[in-house]
């Protein structure tokens, strides 16, 4: 139907006819790309979940812990302060973490460059950058390695304990 409207209005010369093809493709990759702008990620059901991350009976500084839903459920982490504690968070920052069984990992997370945010000073040389205060192995970086699991009960937790040995 829209060849037919659109070869009305065009002579049937050569480059008229490619101007109508071009229209036409146009036409198509226009409506085709007009889609899906209604999408929006999966909220998942969280509890209130937090507790404190210690290796060898020391708390760990700047270490974010991840839960990664057996179920295969969008994960949670946070990010330890001073003192070892950490919130979970899954939605958003700190909102919580969804209650099942969890692989669990743990990697380091540098402090976040001083600078307002835009205009950080960035340090891309390895041996300037910031170390953690304590090192753990590398195995609980990797959730299949790690041998970690934990459960998140139903009515969630504000004090669990992961201890690294």
């Amino acid at each position: 139907m829209l060849w037919s409207v659109l070869s009305c209005l065009v002579e049937k010369s050569s480059f008229d006819h490619k101007l109508m093809r071009t229209i036409c493709s146009a036409i198509v990759l226009f409506t085709a790309g007009c889609g899906g702008y209604g999408q929006r990620a999966n909220i998942e059901k969280v509890v209130p979940a937090a507790g404190t991350l210690t290796y060898l009976g020391k708390p760990l500084e700047s270490y974010q812990v991840t839960l990664l839903p057996t179920d295969g459920r969008r994960p949670a982490s946070g990010i330890t302060d001073t003192a070892g504690k950490f919130t979970f968070g899954t939605n958003n920052i700190g909102d919580g973490a969804p209650p099942g069984i969890h692989k669990v990992a743990i990697v380091w997370s540098p402090p976040r460059p001083a600078g307002e945010v835009g205009q950080e000073t960035i340090n891309d040389n390895p041996a300037t950058m910031p170390k953690p205060k304590i090192k753990i192995p590398d195995k609980y970086a990797d959730p299949e390695k790690s041998g970690m699991t934990l459960e998140i009960p139903s009515r969630g937790i504000s004090d669990l304990k992961i201890e690294l040995q």
